[in-house]
């Protein structure tokens, strides 16, 4: 680990195997911090705790581990816990202590149940303001020193590439503080300067920091020399000025530093990309700044705090060091010579004593007094500028060690910056992608000219060939059909000697074809492919290729056509394991994938990027890991998303990636494949799909060859990963929010098994029990709330609160569902009164709902809507652990029509005669029957209520659908539609749900015909009550007439046509069609009564 005595040219090997923090470390470290992060937002400060409560706004995490330059070994965190109570700089100095006990008291009370590999231990606190603790490894050679600080949100709500408001600067300096003190409220902007940076620049910190910690004992550093921070600032400022590229030489980063060091007297860094000289307090600050003994190192988000500080480090004890490090091997080229420094504006020149000539601030932020003889810095332009330097608020709670194969740990960067993350860090390189493709032509073409065996046509595959290649390394397959191959079974045999005569064939000729590329033969661990790597070192990148012959099954394909079915058959007849002959399909392979979208498949490259950083965490450091699914399994998981959720060519790829995760920690649900190159059709196929579908979750099949399950592997770690990243700084808004996922399920309904509906609807559909109880305890409370404080000093009194919709009918369905409630008063004596004095009363009801959330506590997330409308009240209820779950609540003031209703009573014909006579709409007052609507499908056996949940669940996919002019039928319609059947097939409580469902489709399709009523509430008793249902149900069809409503035709005016196309489609889909191909017989029910 000695850096002197490594060469220069082992530098980033010494970097990648002894500097980098192993990955098990900082999982756990990160682990531990995020816990403690959500303890700290979920408890806040409560009542008898500090003299002040208060709330976390959010949480930075800041030290060289938020950094991305912490060293192997030691290194230190900043968890920077933003408070509401400080409203100023200075209310943090009263509060912090009272705050730091209580923290302290809650993380001793959570390490009950440690982190795996962890141990905590608080050393003596000696610095006021901050609660400091050490995370260390059970073998105790890495530690963490953390330091937790209460402050005050200074910046707030950051916009991408916007500086903070000078005000907050000039509050700053008003506040009277001393140099420094105040450095965590700017904790983000310290972050994001250094953590945005390139890999190589973060590895060149870590090699400039691991020589300051060998070269000077931690207690002489501790007490005399420069902060290990202020060392990372003048390597960005040495890479900025002297070189600004993502591949540079190590050792000639290092050498210009240490020169740097060697001139400590003359420097005088600082940069404008936070705060500047347009306001004229903090221009006046500056100027007294820049004239502070050298070396001045201003810290680039806190201008107060002179990180080089001449006047109190001992720099001249690093420079003596510095000056004696150059004859060592670290600094001499393979030849002998001695490795050159950098050279640009402001940096030392070898053989020349000072710095180079200063450097000049842009014009527009020269001051009156400005001199030549200040070397201050802004980035310039061309140089390389912080992605991020001003992101919204972060959660972040750990980062991972960069690697030499990886670039930013994912979690810090920004949602709104994830596109420009995308361009800058993971595209691959356009000048590599030319070499690789010149070589592989060049490959090809000595093939076809030498190789005894013919090609008749090549294939190039791998994420090479599907667009979806990551800079720095990637795959490729080349897919050679040779005409020697008859069949499938051909390909076995014959295989090993043709590799053979094909790698002495390319060993004889390769002669540097291609400038810059080399080709190497790895170990060869699989008998049927030749492997090979083509690598650029200037460039950074390699790319491992796999040279398989194969039979040319496919032939030669129109675009946009099938192969044929018997390509298939024979390929199941040749018995072959699953996947064993993919690579004959690999064009059908490249083709699914490389017409996406542009920004698809940029989606598919953060998603492997992310992929990558989890598998070099397990395997420390090298990213590639055996035991996961493969990166392919992603892709395909990545596309599925993306086509179930958005399907648009422009998307917002937070969203994106979020709905990815979310799937992936799902994954044992994962049922997932596609019918554009095979299908159910053929009965082999359809016989060898169905045993596909009975394998266990996750099932993920190829999309060109269906004997191939993709997602066969450890899904553990990866959905570990994901639920660590979901609260991290990328998904989070803007604004401060989670990002929301797509709507998208592990498996779609239209490709289940017909005999797997039950299943499904218990997997997906039905809501958690926990959940519904809760609800149902929160809306208990919250009517009674209602009942007893709504209109205290007023006539107007509340009678009943009832609770409709689907969530008290018990047909809710998981996720986000609605329910009403209906607030019964005694102002309201006839229909028409309804509408009265509407304003006054959702205000007051408001009032009280307000009221009730402040006095008492709920299990349950309870949210009212700030939509300020006079005549809409709403709210929801969400899980405080499941946040997909939730319901959405409308509160209906409502006239009580039907008084005090006894069990199975039927209404007085009266009820309806006046309804009649107030109605000038359709179900204008609905509401009054609520408690009729409720018990009308409440008391139905639970199998019909759980077909009714996918009858619904299907109708919420098809309304997806682009409509055109119109809407669907209301989904309550659908609801009675399934009880009609139900009821008409003369169904008992247990029944074929598939037979029950293609029954639902089925009606649907003859909406022409529909006439379907019940007479349970009203009847034909009455004249002025049968005459409106003859009217009624003489109007044009379909006809679906409420039972509790008759002006309410639930099937008038809607595009019943939309729905029935979606219908006939899902008729002959797997999940309406038995093993053997036939069609699920409906139940014998006619399309009217």
């Amino acid at each position: 680990m000695d850096v002197y005595r490594t060469p220069a040219a082992a530098l980033d090997s010494l970097v990648a195997r002894s500097l980098q923090p192993p990955a098990e470390f900082v999982g756990a470290a990160r682990r531990a911090l995020g816990a403690l992060g959500a303890a700290l937002r979920e408890r806040g400060g409560r009542p008898g705790g500090a003299a002040q409560p208060w709330r976390v706004l959010k949480i930075v995490k800041g030290g060289s581990s938020g950094r991305g330059t912490a060293l192997r070994g030691g290194c230190d965190s900043e968890l920077v816990i933003f408070l509401d109570c400080f409203k100023s700089y200075e209310d943090q100095g009263a509060q912090r202590s009272e705050i730091l006990k209580e923290m302290r008291a809650l993380l001793e009370s959570r390490w009950q149940d440690p982190v795996p590999g962890l141990s905590l231990e608080f050393p003596k606190q000696n610095t006021p303001g901050i609660l400091q603790f050490r995370l260390a490894s059970t073998d105790l050679e890495n530690w963490m020193d953390v330091s937790v600080v209460p402050a005050f949100d200074a910046l707030g709500q950051l916009s991408s590439n916007v500086k903070p408001r000078p005000q907050v600067y000039s509050t700053l300096l008003d506040s009277g503080c001393q140099g420094g003190e105040h450095a965590a409220c700017f904790a983000e902007l310290r972050r994001n300067f250094v953590n945005t940076r390139p890999a190589k620049l973060k590895n060149l910190i870590l090699l400039v920091k691991h020589w300051y910690r060998q070269v000077c004992p931690q207690e002489v550093r501790r007490e005399t020399l420069p902060p290990a921070y202020a060392l990372e600032l003048l390597t960005i400022f040495a890479w900025e000025q002297g070189c600004g590229k993502e591949a540079f030489s190590l050792a000639q980063g290092l050498r210009t530093v240490l020169g740097l060091i060697q001139q400590h007297q003359h420097l005088c860094v600082f940069w404008t990309l936070n705060y500047g000289f347009e306001d004229p307090a903090v221009r006046q600050f500056l100027r007294r700044q820049l004239e502070r003994p050298r070396p001045v190192i201003l810290d680039p988000a806190d201008p107060t705090w002179d990180v080089g500080n001449g006047a109190a480090w001992h720099w001249h004890r690093l420079a003596r060091e510095a000056e004696s490090s150059y004859a060592h091997p670290c600094f001499l080229q393979a030849a002998g010579d001695p490795v050159q420094p950098w050279e640009g504006p402001g940096l030392p020149r070898a053989g020349c004593p000072g710095l180079d000539h200063p450097i000049q601030r842009d014009p527009a932020q020269r001051t009156p007094a400005d001199s030549g003889s200040l070397s201050g810095v802004h980035p310039r332009i061309g140089s390389r500028q912080p992605s991020c330097p001003a992101p919204g608020p972060s959660k972040v709670v750990g980062i991972a060690p960069a690697t030499p194969e990886m670039v930013s740990d994912l979690s810090q960067i920004p949602a709104p910056e994830l596109d420009r993350f995308i361009q800058d860090h993971l595209m691959p390189s356009s000048q590599f992608q030319r070499q690789v493709s010149k070589a592989i032509d060049v490959i090809l073409r000595c093939l076809r000219e030498r190789c005894v065996h013919k090609a008749s046509r090549v294939s190039k595959g791998g994420s090479f060939g599907r667009g979806t290649d990551l800079r720095g390394g990637c795959d490729a397959e080349l897919v050679i059909f040779l005409n020697c191959f008859k069949d499938y079974r051909d390909q076995g045999a014959r295989r090993a000697q043709i590799l053979d005569e094909i790698r002495a064939q390319l060993e004889s000729w390769w002669q540097d074809p291609v400038p810059g590329l080399s080709l190497k033969f790895p170990e060869q661990s699989v008998p049927e492919t030749l492997r090979f790597q083509l690598a650029s070192t200037a460039l950074e990148s390699w790319m491992d290729v796999s040279l398989l012959p194969a039979f040319d099954a496919v032939g030669q394909l129109s675009s946009g056509a099938k192969p044929e079915p018997r390509v298939y058959s024979t390929l199941l007849d040749s018995g072959c394991q699953g996947g064993e002959h993919a690579a004959c399909f690999a064009e059908l392979r490249r083709n699914f994938v490389n017409t996406r979208p542009a920004k698809l498949k940029n989606l598919i490259l953060l998603v492997k990027h992310w992929y990558r950083q989890v598998a070099a965490r397990k395997k420390g450091g090298r990213p590639a890991c055996a035991s996961l699914p493969p990166a392919y399994a992603l892709e395909l998981l990545t596309i599925f998303a993306w086509e179930q959720g958005c399907g648009k060519d422009r998307f917002n790829t937070a969203r994106g990636l979020r709905t990815v995760l979310g799937l992936v920690q799902q994954h044992q649900h994962l049922l997932v494949y596609w019918t554009v190159n095979y299908s159910f059709e053929d009965p082999a196929l359809r016989k060898h799909l169905h045993g596909q579908l009975r394998n266990p979750r996750p099932l993920i099949l190829d999309p060109a060859d269906p004997t191939w399950n993709v997602g066969q592997g450890s899904w553990e770690l990866l959905a570990q990963e994901a639920a660590v990243l979901a609260t991290q700084a990328c998904f989070t808004s803007r604004e401060g929010t989670l990002v929301q996922p797509w709507d998208v399920m592990p498996a779609l309904l239209h490709q289940t098994p017909a005999e797997d509906l039950d299943k499904f609807i218990s997997e997906f559909l039905q809501p958690d029990c926990d959940f519904l109880a809760q609800v149902k305890k929160a809306v208990d409370t919250i009517c009674s709330f209602l009942r007893e404080n709504c209109f205290r000093d007023s006539p107007i009194k509340v009678l009943k609160v009832v609770k409709g919709g689907s969530s008290a009918k018990g047909t809710a369905l998981r996720g986000r569902s609605d329910a009403d409630l209906v607030v019964f008063l005694n102002c309201f004596r006839q229909f028409a009164e309804q509408g009265n004095r509407r304003a006054e009363i959702i205000s007051e009801i408001r009032a009280q709902l307000e009221a009730c959330q402040q006095e008492r506590q709920f299990e349950v997330k309870f949210e009212i809507s700030k939509w300020e409308n006079p005549r809409v009240l709403s709210f929801t209820l969400t899980s405080q652990t499941m946040l997909d779950q939730s319901v959405d609540f409308d509160v209906l003031p409502a006239f009580d029509a039907l008084g005090q209703l006894g069990a199975g009573s039927r209404p007085g014909s009266q009820v309806y005669v006046d309804l009649i006579h107030s109605y000038s709409n359709a179900g204008e007052y609905s509401p009054c029957f609520t408690e009729l609507q409720r018990d009308f499908i409440i008391s139905r056996p639970t199998k019909l209520k759980s077909l009714i949940r996918l009858v619904k669940h299907w109708y919420r996919q098809c309304n997806k659908m682009p409509t055109g002019k119109g809407s669907l039928p209301p989904q309550h319609g659908l609801e009675l539609l399934t009880v009609y059947a139900w009821e008409q097939g003369r169904q008992g409580p247990q029944f074929s749900m598939a037979e029950g469902f293609r029954t639902v489709l089925e009606l649907v399709t003859q909406y022409p015909q529909l006439c379907v009523y019940w007479t349970v509430n009203y009847g034909s008793e009455n004249k002025t009550i049968r005459d409106f249902l003859e009217l009624q149900l003489r109007k044009p069809r379909p006809i679906i007439l409420d039972p509790a409503d008759p002006t309410g035709n639930l099937g008038h005016n809607a595009r019943w046509d939309l729905l029935a196309k979606e219908a006939a489609a899902c008729m002959s889909a797997v999940c309406c069609t038995g093993r053997d191909g036939t069609p699920i017989r409906p139940w014998p029910v006619k399309a009217a009564v």
